[in-house]
């Protein structure tokens, strides 16, 4: 993959934050934990730093956290549309 796909992969994740932020329902938090882990696999082009190394190959770096942030927004979604879901 390419810079510029991956890019836009990450385009995506936020857009799909930004609408589980701004209109929370069930399919914005599926389209956000669906981004979220695609971005775990197809950042490799624009990873930034290894912050820590497991082993020579592999490693958490900087733009993992874009799937941590996704994945923790994703959750957040799914409890406002259980309680709202409850009231």
């Amino acid at each position: 993959m390419d810079p510029f796909h991956a890019l836009v992969l990450l385009n995506a994740v936020f857009a799909c934050a930004a609408w589980s932020l701004a209109k929370p329902s069930w399919t914005a938090a599926i389209a956000l934990t669906t981004t979220s882990i695609l971005w775990l696999f197809f950042n490799h082009p624009i990873e930034g730093r290894v912050l820590y190394s497991i082993d020579y190959q592999t490693g958490l770096t900087e733009s993992d956290f874009v799937s941590a942030a996704g994945l923790l927004l994703a959750g957040v979604t799914v409890i406002r549309c259980r309680r709202a879901a409850g009231s």
